[in-house]
């Protein structure tokens, strides 16, 4: 569990503010979204939409429309399908995509059906019994970079799509009624303020997400690892967390796996299992945990950014840190110095990068470090 971001997401919520969880790839975002499936607070209705394959406006429209509708959670006070058949209800009565089939519904997928416009209606039908409907919407960003994709690089489409969403959340008839949260693991600053248009997400509260505290993480070693019946020292658990830096679940539960799987439950966690694990986590059987960092790169960034992100995280790779001076040089005649220096921000939001100061830069972990230098450079 996450305390502190939990909490904050918790006291937005309650002020009635719609969200982007704000956090670098791998820290657990998704997780929370579940956190919050399983124990709403009382009053909200949460639903999670993972909207990643949707390649259009109508397409992500349509996936949250159809999801609500199936959804058990929808309709506190009433069953969704009694209130459509009540036909008492202006906004339920216009919609297009449903209808009534003996006791339950068939979708109606006409291909001139505006789900923006159906969505809408239905949200602002239903009957919630009082309580407020929490959408949490899952990669988020990536529905921006298929728009894009999809039009063969003009952003025209995925600005109105910006638009479209930023409407919606702020439409008067669902204010206190309907709120929404966004993540991915894309940057949502990031992808939008390459389309120029930071200004369609300003009203968004953006909650970050913290790597864990030392007892978080060494709580989590321990528990995860006595649910399969293995014991942790703290003191080993301790020397895991010296070894990961950078104290994200995804390390550490990709060093539990290597664990796992080279020992068993009644055999000692000692340091040499640790470092056992930790080489194992760079076998190529692991690099599907690691492609989408360099997948990632070629989908957001231009070619002359992709050039010098690759020399600069070949050359962080083959050292411990580099001062900034030394990375601004690397960039000569390749990228104007403001452009680098967004480009440092974006690596360190990402989770590639972090500062030890302001003017140094190290890999956020030496399980990333290890397997960029051997995979990419």
């Amino acid at each position: 569990m996450r305390p502190r971001e939990i909490r904050r997401i918790n006291l937005n919520l309650a002020a009635g503010a719609n969200l982007q969880i704000a956090a670098p790839r791998r820290v657990g975002k998704s997780s929370i979204l579940y956190y919050f499936l399983d124990k709403p607070e009382e009053g909200f209705i949460h639903l999670y939409f993972q909207v990643e394959s949707a390649r259009s406006k109508n397409e992500f429209y349509r996936k949250i429309y159809k999801e609500i509708i199936k959804s058990d959670a929808v309709g506190t006070g009433k069953k969704f399908l009694e209130q459509l058949k009540a036909a008492k209800n202006a906004f339920l009565n216009r919609l297009k995509g449903i209808k009534i089939a003996g006791s339950g519904l068939d979708f109606q997928d006409a291909e001139d059906i505006d789900y923006e416009e159906e969505l809408l209606d239905l949200l602002q039908g239903l009957d919630l019994g009082g309580d407020k409907l929490v959408l949490m919407i899952d990669e988020f960003p990536e529905v921006i970079l298929n728009i894009v994709e999809e039009h063969q690089g003009d952003t025209t489409e995925a600005k109105k799509f910006l638009q479209s969403n930023r409407e919606l959340r702020n439409n008067a008839n669902l204010k206190g009624r309907v709120q929404f949260i966004y993540t991915g693991s894309n940057s949502l600053n990031l992808t939008v303020g390459n389309l120029d248009s930071s200004s369609l997400i300003n009203d968004l509260a953006a909650i970050p997400v913290l790597p864990l505290q030392q007892e978080e993480a060494k709580d989590m070693l321990i528990s995860i690892l006595q649910t399969y019946g293995y014991s942790l020292t703290s003191e080993i658990a301790d020397y895991v967390i010296t070894r990961v830096e950078w104290m994200i679940p995804f390390y550490f539960q990709l060093i539990i796996h290597e664990i796992i799987n080279d020992i068993g439950p009644g055999d000692e966690v000692s340091k040499a299992v640790v470092d056992r694990a930790f080489e194992a986590s760079l076998e190529q059987r692991n690099d599907h945990h690691f492609e989408h960092y360099v997948k990632r790169l070629k989908r957001v960034f231009t070619e002359s950014e992709q050039q010098f992100i690759k020399i600069f995280l070949c050359a962080l790779a083959g050292r411990d840190e580099m001062d900034r001076n030394e990375v601004l040089n690397l960039a000569t005649d390749i990228l104007p110095e403001d452009q680098t220096r967004r480009l440092l921000e974006a690596l360190k939001y990402d989770g590639y990068i972090i500062n030890l100061t302001n003017a140094v830069y190290k890999f956020n972990s030496p399980i990333l470090k290890n397997w960029w230098k051997n995979h990419e450079c």
